[in-house]
């Protein structure tokens, strides 16, 4: 509190919180939402897929359209050309290469090194090391952002993600995909992350609400277009370029943008302090002389000794330990946990299997991913009245059991499964938001930075367990849904035992 009232002398929330620093955030948002769409987009393959067997080839059929249009569909002609056969073979490799309607969506990389039927584990595979490579990179800024600055660890992560990004478009193959799209994850939400707290560590805490709506409507909105600028373009080598060119002007942003003042004072540099915040009181039209900002850090870092010198701050481990000795803590700990597992899970798998409804990938995924912009007002307007948990609990129990009716019903009308496929989204969203907001607010100060990152780890492991998930479509098309159904209403359980 005492570094706020620094805050509010160097002019609140004024015009370099609202340029500098929500520009910095809205481009590490928009930086992220591209990696994770474009990385999804880039392993779809479009519900029709054939083999042309025995000695056919697609120039045979005159009309396309007579084409089963399903997938890992085996295609051969009789032989007087009258009758087709067609046979399953969703476990088969094609010996002439699967064909696909370029209609339906531009050539992936999954299409282009025929990433599926026998050989979609590999798909699967790609998707797994994402994951991981997004669990690796919370590891690593947690450890730099306390030891070189958030900063340096941001600009550190973009160069890795957004080089390694680039280097998949010429290396494609399984191989070094996979390899280069790990560490190309490990600079994806972590860029965000590192961003929002650096943002969050400069802004008036009476803002910090707008900051963080500002944070998931950038997300939203750069989503809900991504599918047509997909369509625009038709080339998947180029949206991975379009991705890079965004990760180059949050670099060049990142020139005005500060290292973290609070940061530079818990490791006694204030005089790098002292020029910041000088720099900041200029932006904000403020005319503070350096001896009263000098007067103002000296107090706020003899408060912080004196509070610390009470209460010493507990190691990572010992905050760790200190989340399973109270009772109380531990009961949320464990709740808010495997609630987010769930959640994140749930929402990766909806995510993934958008792109299998048999709709127009185009449409369905800019649609669906509109309507969280309504639960981003619903969670900023709506929760300070009705709390959180009831909202928090409905959303999970309404996926829920859109999930088991997609699963008992499997519908083949198109309008039904977009609409459903959107409640799903809404639902998945509005259970992220508020449980990350919970999560803030339900820790104890000391253990609430460590709790959080936790918090983040569990997430992308439910993530990559996703993809395990999604996998079972393979099978059964609707088994993924009986999997997301049984755990959202687990979570809905999970999420209505927290405390308000």
């Amino acid at each position: 509190m005492e570094f706020e009232k620094v805050l509010k002398e160097v002019g609140g929330f004024g015009l370099f919180n609202k340029t500098i620093m929500i520009g910095a955030l809205i481009l590490a948002t928009w930086n992220t939402t591209l990696c994770f769409f474009f990385h999804v987009f880039l392993l779809i393959a479009p519900p029709s897929q054939w083999c042309f067997v025995n000695g056919t080839s697609l120039e045979d059929f005159v009309n396309a359209s007579a084409l089963p249009r399903r997938r890992c569909q085996l295609v051969s002609l009789s032989n007087d050309g009258g009758n087709i056969s067609v046979a399953d073979g969703s476990n088969d490799l094609c010996p002439t290469g699967w064909k696909f309607d370029p209609s339906e969506f531009f050539t992936s990389v999954t299409m282009e090194n025929q990433w599926i039927c026998g050989e979609s584990w590999k798909m699967y595979a790609v998707h797994t090391a994402y994951w991981s490579g997004s669990i690796a990179g919370y590891l690593l800024s947690g450890l730099l952002a306390d030891k070189i600055g958030r900063k340096k660890t941001a600009l550190l992560l973009v160069g890795v993600g957004s080089t390694c990004n680039l280097l998949a478009a010429v290396f494609s193959d399984f191989h070094s995909y996979t390899v280069l799209k790990f560490f190309a994850a490990s600079g994806s939400y972590t860029v965000t992350t590192t961003v929002f707290v650096l943002v969050m560590e400069y802004t008036m805490s009476e803002k910090r609400t707008l900051v963080a709506f500002l944070w998931g409507t950038s997300w939203s909105v750069m989503a809900t277009s991504l599918p047509w600028f997909a369509y625009l373009l038709q080339n998947w080598r180029v949206l991975i370029a379009t991705n890079a060119g965004i990760s180059v002007l949050l670099v060049i942003l990142f020139w005005w943008v500060p290292e973290s003042s609070s940061w530079l004072l818990s490791v006694n540099r204030k005089q790098e302090a002292l020029v910041i915040l000088q720099r900041i009181a200029r932006i904000n039209g403020r005319d503070i002389s350096e001896e009263q900002l000098d007067k103002l850090l000296r107090k706020t870092a003899s408060d912080v000794q004196a509070h610390t010198s009470v209460e010493k701050t507990p190691s990572f481990w010992e905050g760790t330990v200190l989340m399973l000795k109270s009772p109380n803590i531990r009961k949320i700990t464990v709740l808010i946990y495997l609630s987010w597992f769930f959640i994140s899970m749930c929402y990766n798998v909806t995510t993934l299997e958008l792109g299998r409804l048999g709709l127009n990938i185009y449409s369905t995924f800019s649609i669906a991913i509109a309507f969280e912009f309504p639960v981003n007002l619903i969670c900023i307007s709506l929760l300070d009245t009705l709390g959180r948990r009831w909202p928090n609990t409905i959303f999970m129990i309404v996926g829920g059991t859109v999930c088991l009716t997609m699963w008992l019903l499997r519908t083949e009308s198109n309008t039904w499964t977009l609409v459903m496929a959107t409640m799903l989204i809404m639902s998945f969203s509005g259970g992220y938001n508020i449980t990350y907001q919970v999560a803030s607010e339900v820790f104890p100060t000391v253990i609430r930075g460590r709790a959080v990152l936790l918090q983040r780890l569990l997430g992308d492991v439910g993530g990559l367990l996703g993809a395990q998930v999604a996998s079972l479509a393979e099978t059964d098309e609707y088994l993924p849904m009986l999997v997301m159904g049984c755990f959202a209403l687990l979570a809905s359980v999970l999420l209505f035992m927290l405390p308000e």
